[in-house]
């Protein structure tokens, strides 16, 4: 095998900046570097993440990109349409289709990957254009999205968005589903929601794939920026942190939540702050923060590197167990002490591997007992690292996609 198409209706950052970036770039990154497999990807073009940048980063072999539809023609259209929004905007007009098709039949392909269950209009235009056997063709779920935006529904307090979210989970109640059905291998990067998409495609197999991240690499740090974070943290002794999109209600409902209900437990035991580090913090976050003098917020960092290297304890306290949570990744990876709600761990498989609890007071004390070493961390690390290790997660890809799985 020396090449694979990946089809993503989503744009993909470089360097990659969201938790999809982080599993599509690193996906084909490890593919070249382990396994010596090259990818094409074809990607909507982003002003904010231009896809030259995906060609420049070396990874992928030729990137075909395409320029999104108008946002507001997209919505409108989304009001008359069995379609998302997000499926609107980010499909294929006939030109584009064309000059896709054209690129993608000079090239032979080993296996084909459509990527998120936005990806439909994208599978119905290229699927009758692409050279592959049957079951080579791989749909990779990022979440299931209908049970995510059915969630986030009940999340939001907004009316308007409430109701925005709601038409989103109806309508991809029925084609999600129907996409998942048109597919004869499927590979989840969540554990828990093999056996849901199990059961709505029982004549596929499905598969388990971890997300694939780098190790941290040994870099000088910005001594400056860390001294200026420092000064505000300083007189503290623990230092706990969280990081996510604070804008999405899944994020801030769970910081707050950990701020107002867990941390008064830790603060009556240990002299610590609470960091919070994330892009676009939203007005909820901003009135914790200017109403808790323990809390302190970081927005639209260009890093997380700095604060992983302060902080003493990262928490992941999500109640949304949709997907995979990359910061639990993320912050294992960084060698950092984790404390979670068990909802966040189940995309990972660690609900019994990281410590966890559901209750505000249990959730302190288990944070209080990482900290005093109480519970061996190093023991956590090593079951981690087995689970984690991108070439054994490269082999068994491998194995999917050459009929060994």
């Amino acid at each position: 095998m020396k090449k694979i198409l990946i089809v993503s209706p989503l744009s993909v950052s470089y360097p990659p900046k969201d938790g999809y970036s982080m599993v599509v770039f690193y996906r084909s990154y490890f593919l070249k570097e382990l396994a010596n497999i090259e990818s094409d990807i074809i990607v909507p073009e982003n002003e904010k993440y231009p896809a030259k940048n995906l060609g420049d980063s070396g990874v992928f072999n030729n990137v075909f990109s395409y320029p999104m539809n108008g946002k507001w023609k997209s919505l409108i259209k989304s009001f008359f349409s069995k379609e998302t929004y997000t499926m609107i905007r980010h499909d294929l007009n006939n030109e584009n289709l064309q000059n896709i098709i054209k690129n993608i039949n000079k090239n032979k392909y080993a296996a084909t990957i459509f990527d998120h269950s936005g990806s439909y209009p994208l599978y119905k235009k290229l699927s009758p254009h692409i050279d592959v056997e049957n079951d080579k063709i791989i749909y990779w779920s990022h979440n299931i999205d209908y049970i995510d935006f059915k969630n986030i529904t009940m999340e939001t307090s907004n009316l308007a968005r409430k109701f925005f979210y709601y038409i989103i989970y109806k309508k991809l109640e029925k084609i999600e589903l129907d996409y998942i059905k048109k597919f004869i291998k499927i590979v989840s990067v969540a554990k828990h929601e093999t056996n849901i998409l199990k059961k709505i495609n029982p004549m596929a197999s499905v598969y388990w794939i971890p997300p694939m991240l780098p190790e941290p690499k040994p870099i000088e740090s910005d001594k400056e920026y860390l001294s200026k974070i420092d000064k505000k943290i300083i007189n503290y002794k623990y230092k706990f942190l969280f990081t996510g999109d604070l804008k999405k209600s899944s994020n801030f409902i769970s910081a707050i939540w950990f701020a107002n209900k867990v941390f008064p437990f830790i603060r009556k035991e240990l002299n610590a702050c609470f960091m919070i580090v994330g892009k676009e913090p939203s007005k909820e976050i901003i009135n914790l923060v200017e109403n808790n003098k323990d809390v302190f917020l970081f927005p639209n960092v260009p890093s997380v590197r700095p604060f992983y290297e302060l902080s003493d304890l990262v928490v992941v306290p999500l109640f949304n167990p949709a997907g995979i949570k990359l910061k639990l990744i993320e912050a294992l990876k960084y060698k950092k002490k984790v404390v979670a709600r068990p909802e966040a761990l189940l995309g990972a498989g660690l609900e019994y591997v990281v410590p966890n609890d559901t209750e505000p007071e249990g959730f302190a004390m288990k944070c209080i007992d990482v900290l005093e070493d109480k519970i061996n961390y190093e023991i956590i690390w090593k079951k981690f690292d087995q689970m984690y290790d991108n070439e054994n997660i490269i082999k068994e890809f491998l194995k999917i996609v050459s009929n060994h799985g």
